[in-house]
């Protein structure tokens, strides 16, 4: 079996002393893993690299090869920021939650617009855009946090808080006997033009705390759960709570 495609990297691992292990998500055959052999005359491949990638294995279910072509390389252009290696790390790890060999033609390309924002963005742009990515694959995997109205009333106005047994929004009105156990809805997961007006960092650390409850809730279990640079990209929010 045969097949090229499009792909991002997520995940390399070493498996012997001249090959490594490819995870890649492609554009039309999903999550795939293969084995990629390392020598001179092959590019020295990092997480986030675009690249055309053949895939060739005797049947379906195998491990396979990967013959790798790099069209696009990002993490060089992070190095002098850690906080975008954070989030590029982040993102690639939460593609583990996806089923292997499964299209996700919206998070693929999500995914590279996501890789190519946080090389030119600003911390509070790329942090928002990071919540706003978890968000969606959430939605795309069928756990929609559902913002259209108020799960009680039915209005669109007044939307504040959002349920942690349904994932739909609360209105203030409706919310107010149970405000306790609600969490925040950011505001800015609302509006259409996510940089007007522009949310503050603890907005945005709200938004960290929702999309955590809800992974952590439906998708992940007790051997699976966010990647380890995530309590950096928390603290990077915190710290700059407290300058603002």
């Amino acid at each position: 079996m045969k097949w090229t495609d499009e792909g991002i990297i997520i995940a390399i691992t070493p498996f012997s002393e001249d090959q490594a292990r490819l995870s890649l998500l492609t554009r039309t055959n999903g999550r795939q893993s293969g084995l990629y052999r390392l020598s001179k005359r092959q590019p020295v491949l990092q997480l986030g690299d675009f690249v055309s990638a053949t895939w060739n294995a005797r049947l379906s279910e195998h491990l396979g090869r990967f013959q790798i072509e790099r069209t696009d390389s990002f993490a060089p252009r992070m190095f002098n920021d850690a906080w975008r290696l954070w989030l590029l790390q982040n993102a690639c790890g939460l593609m583990s939650a996806l089923p292997d060999r499964h299209c996700y033609l919206i998070i693929f390309e999500e995914l590279r617009d996501f890789v190519q924002k946080i090389t030119i963005d600003a911390d509070h742009a790329a942090f928002m855009h990071m919540t706003l990515f978890e968000k969606l694959i959430l939605a795309e995997l069928g756990f929609g946090i559902d913002l259209s109205e108020c799960c009680v009333t039915q209005t669109r106005e007044g939307l504040t808080f959002i349920s942690p047994k349904t994932g739909r929004a609360v209105s203030a009105e409706a919310a107010t006997p149970y405000i306790d156990k609600l969490l925040p809805l950011p505001a800015f997961w609302l509006g259409e033009d996510i940089s007007t007006p522009s949310p503050a960092w603890d907005e945005i650390l709200n938004a960290f705390h929702v999309t955590h409850y809800f992974w952590q809730k439906w998708l992940f279990d007790n051997n699976h759960t966010f990647p380890a640079v995530r309590t950096s990209i928390v603290e990077h929010c915190k710290k700059k709570q407290g300058l603002f």
